[in-house]
């Protein structure tokens, strides 16, 4: 924490370029730490950019160990993309307009919106890591085929 706090208000104001987070973990972990802290001030963007809410009384569903399993998951995707993981329709609605995929928490199903929009299509929670998995690489296939085609077409 001290670490992201320190070094995001330097980088945020275009001081450094090199980064060194301090874990007492793995250092396989502080990479990830220092990649998440680029992430989130758009520096660098390579993956998928969670965007989750602090847990509280309105959550319908756990959104840490959603968000937990669904990083260690797609690890693999490299295309820059938001997805927003909401606990609740209070939240999750306005977070959820500007992602790629994002989720709003409700009784028992949630929201599902892509590209900002709402769709009919609701997420059961008891399957809602494999359903917002499935959902995720499905639109990082369509936008890495998208790339392709918009480099092709520029030659």
């Amino acid at each position: 924490m001290k670490s992201a706090v320190g070094l995001g208000m330097l980088l945020s104001e275009g001081i450094g370029d090199t980064l060194r987070i301090s874990l007492a973990a793995d250092p396989v972990e502080e990479i990830k730490v220092g990649f998440d802290i680029l992430k989130s001030l758009r520096i660098r963007s390579r993956g998928v950019n969670f965007i989750a809410c602090p847990t509280c009384s309105r959550q319908e569903f756990d959104v840490i160990g959603t968000v937990n399993a669904l990083e260690q998951r797609l690890e693999d995707v490299v295309l820059p993309m938001d997805v927003s993981i909401i606990g609740c329709v209070v939240n999750g609605p306005g977070e959820a307009e500007v992602s790629h995929i994002g989720v709003a928490g409700g009784n028992k199903r949630s929201a599902y919106y892509d590209d900002g929009k709402r769709q009919k299509e609701r997420f059961d929670n008891d399957n809602l890591i494999d359903q917002l998995e499935a959902k995720i690489r499905a639109k990082a296939a369509m936008l890495d085929e998208n790339n392709r085609i918009d480099v092709n077409t520029q030659e």
